[in-house]
């Protein structure tokens, strides 16, 4: 292992032991801090990924807060919230379907893309195939051809034994 090498494996320990003893020295409260960093930066991760659910997931937690507090208007409009609840997960299903539809269609296109190329590239094979088999054959008469005359060329030149 050359020096830079050595060198380089060093400070990178180095640089392990001192994060190593940062987050031993950390307190409770920069732990804490640190986790609810990591902890918004997933959510939003995830709300970005999925705007949806992050809605529908809000909304259904505003009901049920909402429904914690007697005199709520959740309360009173139970039924109609209940009902905006069930029109929304019928939106949410329809729209799953059609999606699933459309991967579907997509998938059964793409199938058959590839199913049209593979007859495509079968095809072609078969055809260099059987161009190959004929060049072979046509070679393979070349050369005798070819051989039956030089040995009849050889053998016209050679004094004959009586």
């Amino acid at each position: 292992m050359n020096e830079t090498k050595r060198q380089q494996i060093k400070s990178q320990v180095e640089a392990g032991e001192a994060r190593h003893r940062d987050r031993a020295d950390s307190t409770l409260v920069d732990r804490a801090g640190e986790a609810a960093i990591e902890a918004k930066d997933r959510f939003t991760t995830f709300a970005r990924e999925h705007p949806l659910t992050t809605v529908a997931g809000g909304l259904a937690i505003g009901v049920l807060i909402s429904g914690l507090f007697p005199r709520s208007p959740t309360r009173r409009l139970g039924n109609k919230a209940a009902g905006l609840a069930a029109l929304g997960a019928e939106a949410a299903v329809a729209y799953m379907h059609q999606a699933m539809d459309a991967a579907s269609h997509a998938s059964r296109a793409g199938a058959d893309r590839l199913d049209d190329w593979g007859e495509t590239i079968s095809d072609t094979a078969r055809r260099v195939t059987r161009d190959a088999v004929h060049l072979a054959e046509n070679a393979g008469e070349s050369a005798r051809s070819v051989g039956r005359d030089a040995s009849e060329s050889i053998s016209r030149r050679l004094p004959r034994r009586r």
